[in-house]
């Protein structure tokens, strides 16, 4: 089986509700461009922990609970890891999804090349798109990555006229502060997009990386307080987003 025609999956979460809309399967993809040091999927990074599958594999795992995705107007959703480095086998997962009537849905941090989203763009029902800070050189030190690609390919995909769905992990004292979050509000509605969804930082995450022989990059980081959250959401919404908090 060569990589053009598989991917690594590392999990494959059925019954997901925070992936985009209705009842849902999650396939999560291993491979990522970026290392944040918050980042909840430390599978993602080394290739040993993921099972090499065709497209047709996922997709009948997928299938499974089709009922369930026609109640509810779920579907399938692509994430990682970064799912868009694996693009001929995403496309055809995607391809596949679409034949069979699904809503489709991309996970992305944008940290991938332009004509990646350009292949997927007629397959994807909505894209979920990171946004983890907004000063290029801050993003770097966090993620190993600059902003320029991430923000030029928002820029594309709203061009495009595609469903984008922006999302920001909320990090206490590292981008819940006043100036992040007023440039989040200017990037957003400088591209006509109404809404953020934030997604409080966890730490349920930190025993995976003990089991892989990782180490967390942020250990001391804590979960944001209830007061934290509504700081942010307060400042967001007075900019005239819809702030939506995940979980």
């Amino acid at each position: 089986m060569s990589e053009s025609d598989a991917f690594r999956v590392f999990d494959i979460q059925r019954f997901s509700i925070y992936d985009g809309p209705g009842i849902r399967t999650t396939v999560f993809l291993a491979g990522c461009a970026l290392r944040c040091g918050w980042c909840q999927n430390p599978e993602a990074f080394r290739g040993e922990h993921a099972t090499v599958l065709r497209p047709d594999a996922v997709m009948a795992e997928v299938l499974k609970d089709l009922d369930y995705y026609t109640v509810s107007g779920g579907g399938l959703t692509v994430s990682g890891g970064e799912p868009l480095l694996h693009i001929a086998p995403v496309q055809a997962l995607l391809t596949a999804a679409k034949r069979h009537g699904l809503h489709t849905c991309v996970q992305t941090s944008g940290a991938v090349s332009q004509a990646h989203l350009a292949a997927v763009l007629d397959l994807v029902d909505l894209f979920q798109f990171d946004l983890k800070h907004m000063n290029s050189a801050r993003h770097k030190q966090l993620t190993g990555a600059g902003t320029e690609r991430i923000h030029g390919n928002a820029r594309f995909l709203r061009d495009q006229g595609a469903t984008v769905q922006f999302r920001m992990p909320l990090l206490p004292g590292i981008n819940d502060d006043a100036e992040n979050l007023e440039r989040t509000a200017d990037f957003l509605l400088g591209h006509g997009a109404a809404d953020l969804r934030l997604v409080p930082y966890h730490r349920l995450y930190v025993d995976k990386y003990a089991a892989l022989d990782l180490t967390p990059g942020l250990p001391a980081l804590v979960p944001p307080t209830a007061q934290d959250l509504q700081r942010a959401t307060e400042r967001l919404a007075a900019r005239g987003l819809a702030v939506a908090v995940d979980g």
